[in-house]
């Protein structure tokens, strides 16, 4: 018989959204009934990288806050799931205490560290929810770490598992026609993210600025969601239209496939100032581009090898940043240097 699995997520599209996609992909159809369940008001964006041939189940909430917890339980109790999974801190507690009002098996993933979310009460729950879980999966050891010491699990409960590849996925999209027009005769950038503070979009315009006085056909393409409503996002705007920068930095907004936009690049650059473990980085490597990071967390030190297939800079260090930038188009026949996770890794957990 096969055993049911249940993806928990939001409808946005991120890191930790793609993975949850990328687990539940992991599982064989023939041993698992696999099925996701969105949380959130609208089915979002996320239904476009779910595969057709899996069954999405929408929890309508205007956010977690409204008795998420309780319609969770429902959801789990009608299924009646032998696993459920989740990869958000703010829904990982919720979906503990909902798995184990009914008692079915719950592993949960860190997508960032702890001390880095700005909710007052995500680390309230955590602390006194995790204890509950049957698996945590951390993505890097310092997050294991951190993840040991303020919640006192078991070393046993908690595992690394560095972030899966979706091979299959990124292989189909990387095909498409390059949204490059003229790449022949300009020097093509680009940056992965949803506009915020923490990814970096002000640092890496100011970056491209000094950029562009040694490479002047070089562009830089910003692909991410953007709102000109955003301070932050209104700010990038303003720095770029000041000065002078709209017709070689371009912001493309979200995009379906940001994989034909990376393997059609000539660079990769991750500015970030705080990541849980970047998955649009790892996505650049494996597409075999050059790679531009700044060092925000220590495994960034050792995915990338500087001088190899990528420049490693410091956090917040425009001048490095341009520099390395420069630096990372002579990089070439170089090699994967990050050892994702297979099968054989996660598969075992949901057993």
């Amino acid at each position: 018989m096969k055993k049911k699995a249940l993806f928990f997520l939001p409808s946005s599209v991120g890191g930790a959204e793609r993975m949850t996609i990328t687990y539940a992909k992991m599982l064989p159809l023939d041993e698992f009934d696999v099925k996701f369940v969105i949380v959130h008001r609208t089915l979002g964006s996320i239904v476009d990288f779910i595969p057709k041939d899996y069954k999405i189940i929408h929890i309508p909430v205007h956010n977690i806050y409204c008795l998420g917890t309780f319609r969770i339980f429902n959801v789990i109790r009608k299924e009646k799931p032998h696993i459920v999974f989740s990869s958000l801190l703010y829904l990982n507690a919720r979906l503990i205490v909902a798995a184990k009002l009914y008692g079915c098996k719950v592993i949960v993933r860190n997508n960032i560290d702890l001390s880095k979310t700005k909710s007052r009460i995500v680390p309230f729950l955590i602390k006194h929810t995790y204890g509950w879980a049957d698996t945590v999966i951390a993505q890097q050891e310092e997050m294991r770490k951190e993840i040991l010491e303020f919640t006192d699990l078991s070393e046993q409960k908690v595992v690394t598992i560095n972030n899966p590849i979706d091979v299959e996925f990124i292989q189909k999209k990387k095909l498409e026609q390059s949204p490059f027009k003229n790449s022949s005769c300009q020097v093509n950038f680009v940056c992965v993210g949803r506009f915020c503070s923490s990814k970096g979009q002000d640092l890496i315009i100011r970056a491209f600025e000094l950029v562009k006085k040694t490479c002047q056909n070089a562009h830089l393409y910003l692909v991410g969601k953007f709102d000109m409503n955003l301070s932050y996002d209104k700010n990038v705007h303003d720095f770029i239209e000041k000065h002078h920068l709209k017709d070689c930095i371009h912001c493309v907004g979200f995009q379906k496939n940001p994989y034909v936009w990376v393997t059609n690049c000539d660079c990769y650059v991750m500015p970030s100032r705080s990541e849980g473990l970047p998955n649009a980085l790892i996505d650049a490597m494996y597409l075999g581009k050059p790679v531009v990071a700044t060092k925000c967390i220590p495994v960034i030190e050792r995915i990338v090898q500087h001088g190899y297939n990528g420049i490693l800079v410091d956090t917040e260090n425009i001048e490095q940043l341009a520099k390395g930038m420069i630096e990372a188009l002579s990089l070439k026949d170089f090699k994967m240097t990050y050892q994702p996770a297979t099968r054989q890794d996660i598969v075992p957990l949901f057993g």
